[in-house]
């Protein structure tokens, strides 16, 4: 397929603004809304369910099929800073509209596998693949490009795809499974993927505002139309101190909330308040309040200090952990889990803002491509740091501690990366611009 058919060239000169045309920048927020959905909501949100089905039908262990989605999340981190890169160079809608088809295409083939190696081959470089080309990069890169001033708002909207996934997937993936088997709930769930996802990526999807002659924020026709988000006007290497202290910054914040999913099942058990009653309460309360926390935050991050509003979800999180680890949980579950919601909503729509922020439009994709690359040994590691602290200690305090202060080290992370202050609408002039590119 040739790019250009869905992406006009990055050399292509500037045409006049048109106000009179409606800003499309919202429809833009819903297409990668609905994205971030099917990224989530097809590859990862649903696979619990389909654990013990797997480990049944080709004879395997739970541990065996779980080890799928580390091999995973290790191949998404590899490839990030490629799709970033080709999301900066103007080849956003192209790289998700090929991503949701690879997801399509991976979950027939998982389905119709004969052996437990073809399903791993299928989910790992088809599966995993295509949700990585339609996730957090591309989607926070194409939004990033088309707001300045709202930029928080419309990057929350944006990331609440993924929670509304969360909410629904694992119970629309089990009763598929009850209806049609596993083999037929896949087959479903790709259909979706091919029938939803393609028409609307394609649809809504424009990478940027001058591409269609508008301006972000859909700005008046009156402003000057400036050229930006190239990526020669934002360099971006790893010989940058930024990217590092930015990446590791979001990668201890990280950390906190994935372990907190993982081992709270377990240490409610060890408290004797497990079962539907108490994890479910648990989860149930942190849906809504990380749906409402992306908004909040979204809208916080484009009226105050941008650190301050890091502060702020650091803050969030760490009163999760006071909850958890000083605070007896029993017929408190349901603050709980809100509390923990609140706190992992926050730091979705941070990510992006901050690589705008810090790097300009025209580099967030390559930027969060190395935050996943760079942030993944410590995000993928802590749940087994504290799993193995647990299976030597037989309790979770040690390594929940540990989680705790990581958020500590990632308050002094932040506190040193450099926010450059611009005006609304102009971009942050880049501390390595003269670094070669990585």
């Amino acid at each position: 397929m040739n790019p250009s058919t869905l992406e006009p060239s990055r050399d292509a000169p500037l045409g006049p603004p048109q106000a009179s045309r409606p800003f499309r920048g919202w429809w833009v927020v819903s297409g990668a809304f609905i994205s971030q959905a099917l990224s989530a909501g097809l590859c990862f949100n649903g696979f619990g369910v389909f654990v013990v089905p797997l480990a049944k039908s080709f004879e395997s262990t739970v541990g065996t099929i779980s080890m799928g989605l580390t091999i995973g999340m290790v191949v998404m981190a590899v490839i990030g800073p490629m799709i970033g890169r080709a999301a900066d160079h103007g080849y956003v809608r192209v790289v998700m509209v090929a991503g949701v088809a690879l997801l399509g295409l991976g979950l027939h083939l998982t389905a119709l596998s004969a052996a437990l190696w073809q399903a791993g081959l299928a989910f790992c470089l088809l599966m995993c693949v295509g949700a990585a080309m339609t996730g957090q990069i591309p989607t926070m890169t194409v939004v990033g490009n088309w707001f300045d001033r709202r930029r928080g708002i419309a990057l929350g909207i944006t990331v609440a795809g993924a929670t509304v996934a969360s909410m629904s997937a694992p119970a629309v993936g089990e009763w598929l499974i009850a209806e049609q088997g596993w083999r037929g709930a896949l087959h479903s769930m790709g259909t979706i993927a091919f029938l939803l996802g393609i028409p609307a990526i394609a649809g809504l999807i424009i990478g940027r505002p001058s591409d269609v002659g508008q301006l972000p924020d859909g700005e008046d026709a009156g402003r000057e139309m400036v050229a930006v988000s190239s990526p020669e006007a934002s360099p971006v290497s790893l010989r940058d101190p930024n990217v590092w202290i930015v990446s590791l910054g979001f990668a201890f914040l990280f950390a906190s909330p994935v372990v907190i999913s993982v081992h709270m099942p377990g240490y409610l058990t060890n408290l004797g308040i497990g079962g539907v009653g108490g994890v479910g309460a648990y989860f149930l309360a942190m849906g809504p309040a990380s749906l409402l926390s992306k908004l909040i935050f979204g809208a916080v991050a484009d009226r105050v200090n941008l650190r301050l509003a890091l502060y702020a979800a650091i803050g969030v999180l760490g009163l999760s952990w006071v909850f958890v680890l000083f605070i007896p949980l029993e017929g408190r579950l349901w603050l709980a889990g809100a509390v923990f919601g609140l706190g992992v909503g926050a730091v979705g729509p941070l990510q992006g803002f901050v690589a705008a922020a810090c790097f300009g439009r025209g580099a967030v994709g390559r930027v969060m491509g190395y935050m996943g690359l760079l942030g993944l040994p410590l995000v993928a590691g802590s749940p087994s740091l504290v799993g193995m602290l647990f299976d030597f200690q037989g309790h979770y305090e040690t390594g929940f501690y540990l989680m705790a202060a990581t958020l500590l080290v990632s308050a002094v992370l932040f506190a040193l990366v450099r926010i450059p202050e611009v005006e609304p609408g102009t971009e942050p002039p880049h501390p390595a611009s003269s670094a070669e590119e990585a």
